[in-house]
C-alpha cells in the first residue's frame, strides 16, 4: 500500500512522466480548475475540471495538456469539438454534458482509451455508425437528447457496461433491440413510446 502511494505522489506531482493511469491512480490525483494555472505545469495535469465556466467554445489550451486522462467541460454551451481533440491520447473519461452538441464528433470516436463518455442534456440526433471505434468505453451517457438513430454497432462494445438512455423517446422495438445487442450491458431506459422515430 506505500508502494501504490509513493507510486502515485510521483506521478502526480511530476516526478515521473507516466501517460495512462489506472483508475486507483487517476483518482487520487489533483483536479485542476483554472486551465491558465494548469498550462503553467502541462505534464503534470491528468485531471482537468472546466465545468459551469460559461465557455463558448473548447479552449484550445486544453491540447497542450499532453497527458490529460480526464476531462469535464459539463454545464457550458460548447457547440463543436475540435478536430484536434484526438492528441489527447490518454483520455479516458470525457464529459460534456449540458452543452449545445448536436453530434457526437468523429474526432472524438479517435480516442482509443476513452473509458467512460457523457454526452447526456444535449441535442444529438444520431449515434455514429463507427461508434464501435471506442472498443475500451465501459460507460456511455445519452440521456435526455433526442436520438433517432441507434445503430447496431453499439453491440461490438464488448467492454460496455452502462448504457445510460433515460428521457430519450424510443420505441419498445427499438428498446428490444438494444437489448439484444448488448445483453450484458446494463440499459437505462424511460417507458416505451408510441413512436416510430427510431431509423432501425
Amino acid at each position: 500500500m506505500k508502494h501504490l502511494s509513493l507510486i502515485v505522489f510521483m506521478l502526480c506531482t511530476g516526478f515521473v512522466r507516466a501517460q495512462l493511469l489506472s483508475p486507483e491512480m487517476l483518482d487520487t490525483c489533483r483536479v485542476f480548475h483554472n486551465l491558465e494555472e494548469a498550462l503553467k505545469s502541462p505534464a503534470q495535469v491528468y485531471r482537468l475540471d472546466l465545468s459551469k465556466q460559461k465557455l463558448k467554445d473548447f479552449p484550445g489550451g486544453i491540447l497542450s495538456l499532453t497527458n490529460l486522462n480526464e476531462l469535464k467541460l459539463s454545464r457550458n454551451k460548447i457547440d463543436s469539438i475540435p478536430p484536434s481533440i484526438s492528441s489527447l491520447a490518454y483520455l479516458q473519461r470525457l464529459d460534456l454534458q449540458r452543452n449545445a452538441l448536436d453530434t457526437i464528433a468523429p474526432e472524438i470516436l479517435k480516442l482509443k482509451n476513452l473509458q467512460q463518455l457523457n454526452l447526456a442534456e444535449n441535442f444529438i440526433t444520431t449515434i455514429p455508425d463507427d461508434i464501435e471505434n471506442l472498443a475500451e468505453l465501459r460507460q456511455l451517457i445519452l440521456w435526455s437528447n433526442p436520438i433517432e438513430y441507434y445503430p447496431n454497432s453499439l453491440g461490438m462494445l464488448e467492454k460496455l457496461e452502462i448504457l445510460d438512455l433515460l428521457h430519450n423517446l424510443m420505441n419498445i422495438r427499438t428498446q428490444d433491440r438494444l437489448r439484444n445487442i448488448l445483453p450484458k450491458c446494463t440499459i437505462l431506459m424511460s417507458p416505451p413510446c408510441n413512436c416510430g422515430m427510431q431509423d432501425e
